[in-house]
């Protein structure tokens, strides 16, 4: 069996605990009765940064006066930060640890 690099196994540390904080956070949206909880997503811009930017880009492309268009922008925080800004999280320490490795060989 191969030894699984240390970035890999931060990466799924980092991705599972960020997947299983979202899920808390969207079960949490679920059980709360207020209708301004979903301003809450706010939280996860600077979580996900720079993926985040996908729902703030998405929110001025996308047209909120059609039944789907506003379908997909109410999908999109969940979408992007559920699924992008897990895998996001899962190669951060893989990025990291190229870019140290460039600058070792250096």
């Amino acid at each position: 069996m191969n030894k699984m690099r240390t970035s890999t196994l931060v990466g799924m540390v980092l991705a599972i605990a960020h997947l299983l904080a979202f899920i808390l956070f969207v079960t949490y949206l679920g059980w709360s009765s207020e209708g301004q909880d979903i301003l809450l997503f706010t939280l996860w811009i600077p979580v996900d940064f720079p993926i985040s930017l996908l729902v703030l880009g998405g929110f001025e492309v996308i047209p909120s006066d059609d039944a789907s268009g506003s379908a997909i922008r109410r999908a999109l925080p969940y979408f992007v930060h559920g699924v992008l800004g897990t895998v996001w999280w899962f190669y951060i320490p893989r990025i990291i640890a190229m870019v140290f490795a460039k600058f070792a060989r250096q």
